[in-house]
């Protein structure tokens, strides 16, 4: 940790410098490439004459109050910089910077990734346990809907069977009924009217004696009378 802050703190004023460089001019004002008086690698070190920090950015003294070797003079309002640092400490201390969060920061990276492929994997496991888990369930309720649906069915055949037994045994204790009914009147019509017959028969023998009762009593005479009587002796004493 301590060489990536190392190499951060040694790149800033290079990335500084060049993010300034970069800026867009204001308004009215002339468009300068930053590039155009770049140290590239010419001026490496900061002391001495010609070090960079005693050097203007075209290359000429600093502090004289001119640009460059030749000494062109300063446009009005424009200043003297000073040049800039080496970019090849740049683009070497961004190299460091890419080696040192290489080192350091890929295992992390990679741990980052591995411990993120295995929860995905585990998410996705999960999923898939859960997925087979209610696929189990769904099939379940719908065995259990398939046999309760059988088992409705079955009740109902059934009822309709036992209603149908019902049905026909009602009937058949209905006719049943019906047919001793039936009998138990005939009986008691025929019982009625050989009862009537019997009746009606005394009461016409019983007219018909009386008639001829009356007929003899109305016709025979005492002499038919004696005669009858001796008949009758007679018989009785053969």
């Amino acid at each position: 940790m301590k060489s990536i802050l190392i190499a951060l703190l040694l790149a800033a004023p290079s990335l500084a410098y060049a993010q300034a460089e970069r800026e867009s001019p204001e308004k009215g004002e002339e468009v300068h490439d930053p590039t155009q008086h770049y140290n590239w690698a010419s001026h490496l070190s900061p002391y001495g004459k010609n070090g960079y920090q005693s050097l203007d950015e075209e290359g000429g003294p600093m502090g004289d109050g001119k640009l460059g070797p030749e000494g062109k003079p300063l446009k009005e309002g424009e200043e003297e910089e000073q040049m800039s640092p080496p970019f090849i400490f740049v683009l070497i201390n961004f190299g460091l910077l890419l080696i040192l969060l290489g080192k350091k920061a890929a295992p992390i990276a990679n741990e980052m990734a591995m411990k993120r492929s295995d929860e995905i994997k585990t998410s996705l496991d999960e999923a898939a346990r859960l997925r087979t888990a209610a696929k189990d369930k769904l099939d379940e309720y719908n065995a259990k809907l398939k046999q309760a649906e059988s088992e409705i069915d079955t009740m109902i055949k059934t009822m309709r069977e036992t209603a149908e037994e019902d049905r026909k045994r009602i009937i058949a204790a209905a006719e049943a009924q019906a047919a001793l009914l039936k009998k138990d009147a005939e009986e008691r019509i025929a019982a009625e009217i050989d009862r009537a017959r019997h009746t009606l028969q005394r009461e016409v023998v019983e007219a018909a004696a009386a008639v001829a009762e009356k007929t003899l009593r109305e016709k025979t005479t005492t002499a038919d009378q004696n005669n009858l009587v001796d008949s009758f002796l007679k018989g009785v004493s053969a």
